[in-house]
């Protein structure tokens, strides 16, 4: 009995093994040395990262509202 119970726990760890070792690995989070393009709002001044802009000719803005009240000079 002693060696079923093994035999089973054994091919129980296998099992758990190859399924995890199939399953897509997530990608790694981006630490604190990634860095990310930055952006200041002509409007408000707000800066946010460089791919959320709204532009409109050669200025950026944080969002779509600003992008319609224009450029603050």
């Amino acid at each position: 009995m002693t060696k079923f119970l093994l035999f089973v726990a054994v091919l129980a760890v296998v099992y758990m093994l190859l399924r995890a070792s199939k399953r897509p690995k997530p990608p790694p989070p981006q630490g604190k040395g990634a860095e990310e393009a930055m952006a200041q709002c002509a409007h408000c001044g707000v800066h946010f990262p460089l791919n959320e802009a709204v532009g409109e000719g050669n200025r950026v803005f944080c969002s779509e509202d600003h992008r319609r009240l224009g450029a603050r000079e």
